[in-house]
């Protein structure tokens, strides 16, 4: 299986590529957004911080842990239902700037707010995940933009795309599932985070 993940990813890598570049871009914009905020906003925003993490369960609370996973859910459905349309390529694109700007946005925020115990509760309840998620978020646009790009390809020929759609769909289920099981660990992250650094 993972001979094949890595021919796949050898094969399109322009299309890997691109995804990840935008999704750095997303982070970066993210990350500078909190600079343009302004003195009142980010008062807000940190109120709300702190509202959050007094909120946080102190275990996994089974109603938690199905929000987070039907999240998840939401998007990686959301990128293969694009997939199956020949103009949804661009809206992939915006979806995981987005997600990169989520995740810059939140990061430098947190940080910029709480100092080291934001540091530290960002390492344990974000970039854990991330690490896990964001290889997962990648590889289900990916897979959804390159069988956009054999519609239309498909279409010019009018050839059918039986198999092809079979196969995308198989791989964007599993894929999903691992999206889904990281959401749901990074309900447990976040709890284990809260704990270790008493928020």
């Amino acid at each position: 299986m993972w001979k094949k993940l890595g021919q796949h990813i050898c094969k399109y890598w322009v299309i890997y590529l691109t995804l990840s570049s935008v999704y750095l871009a997303g982070v970066v914009f993210g990350a500078l957004g909190v600079k343009a905020l302004g003195a009142s906003a980010s008062s807000q925003l940190g109120d709300f911080l702190n509202t959050l993490l007094k909120n946080q369960p102190v275990d996994l609370n089974p109603v938690f842990l199905g929000q987070l996973a039907r999240d998840v859910f939401i998007i990686m459905a959301g990128i293969w239902i694009l997939g199956l349309t020949i103009i949804g390529a661009p809206l992939i694109y915006l979806i995981v700037f987005t997600r990169g700007f989520i995740l810059g946005f939140t990061v430098s925020f947190i940080i910029s707010f709480k100092g080291m115990l934001g540091l530290g509760l960002i390492l344990v309840t974000v970039l854990v995940p991330a690490l896990m998620g964001i290889p997962l978020l990648l590889l289900g646009a990916g897979l959804a933009t390159i069988f956009s790009f054999l519609l239309l390809r498909g279409k010019a020929r009018g050839e059918s795309l039986r198999r092809e759609f079979l196969y995308y769909t198989v791989a964007a289920a599993f894929v999903s599932l691992g999206a889904v099981f990281v959401g749901v660990s990074q309900g447990y992250f976040s709890v284990l985070g809260s704990r270790v650094l008493g928020l």
